[in-house]
């Protein structure tokens, strides 16, 4: 693993994802080198290209940001969107907690969203701001085998099951990212209804979704054996299959496409792409 300092000059950047207003990345790259990422085709540099092994620290990141707020429109902020925000880097650097403690006080919402039971260590700083924080952990699977072989860097799934935990008895509101669910690989039964049952525990939301093919993240499930190419009637079953075990135990549940068309619906009230 090599670890870069860089300096940067913006922290708050226009959100390609509709649910968010700003996307924050304290990071390039990520050390938890999972093979289905889509971050990698969007890291440009060493980073993407050794993918897990190289992360670039944006070292300045806190004075940006503590410049930026004066004068950007408080919105809702993704953290993060193209690298973990809890990565092992964040022991160290702690760009994130940084970073909360100037967004959260000046009026902006932070949505997180981590592999890392290290969000635990700002434990502290979430529930105090919990009315303006939401924090997701991805779960792809309790099977350890099969959690390695695709997250050889991430915490185990457990690990994240009792940072939920943690987090929703404080208050915190929490979800869990189902995905990304690959044919013949995590889709089974046995894959998801435990993460299910996590999320009735813990009155988290799900939401689903299928793993999307990119050329970067082909490349690394390739190395492993894996070939990945969900079609549209395999989606459609499995979602519905999903849906329906959601009913049953009362868990809201929706795929990434239903979220994105509210968050779509949402964003209009909201008037932010002026400011940004």
């Amino acid at each position: 693993m090599r670890i870069v300092e860089i300096r940067t000059a913006r922290g708050l950047a226009r959100s390609g994802l509709p649910e968010y207003d700003y996307a924050l990345n304290p990071y390039l790259g990520c050390l938890h080198g999972c093979r289905y990422c889509y971050a990698r085709d969007f890291t440009k540099g060493e980073p993407g290209d050794l993918w897990g092994e190289v992360v670039y620290v944006k070292v300045n990141l806190p004075d940006v940001l503590a410049r930026e707020v004066r004068t950007a429109r408080p919105g809702i902020v993704g953290m993060s969107t193209i690298t973990d925000p809890y990565q092992p880097v964040e022991a160290r650097y702690r760009l994130t907690r940084r970073s909360l403690e100037i967004l959260l006080p000046a009026g902006f919402r932070a949505s997180i969203q981590t592999k890392s039971t290290y969000v635990l260590k700002d434990v502290d700083l979430l529930f105090v701001h919990r009315d303006r924080v939401d924090v997701g952990l991805t779960i792809t699977t309790f099977r350890g085998g099969v959690a390695r072989l695709l997250e050889p860097g991430a915490p185990p799934p457990r690990a994240r099951a009792y940072a939920l935990h943690v987090l929703s008895e404080l208050g915190v509101k929490t979800w869990i990212f189902l995905g990304p669910l690959i044919p013949g690989v995590n889709d089974g039964e046995g894959d998801y209804a435990p993460i299910l049952e996590i999320a009735k525990k813990t009155g988290s939301e799900v939401i689903l979704d299928r793993y999307r093919p990119r050329p970067g993240a082909d490349s690394m499930l390739a190395a492993v054996g894996i070939t990945a190419r969900p079609d549209r009637s395999w989606w459609e079953a499995k979602s519905r299959e999903i849906e329906a075990r959601c009913a049953d135990l009362g868990v809201v549940c929706r795929t990434a496409e239903e979220e994105w068309r509210a968050a779509r619906e949402a964003r209009r009230g909201r008037g932010l792409d002026e400011f940004l």
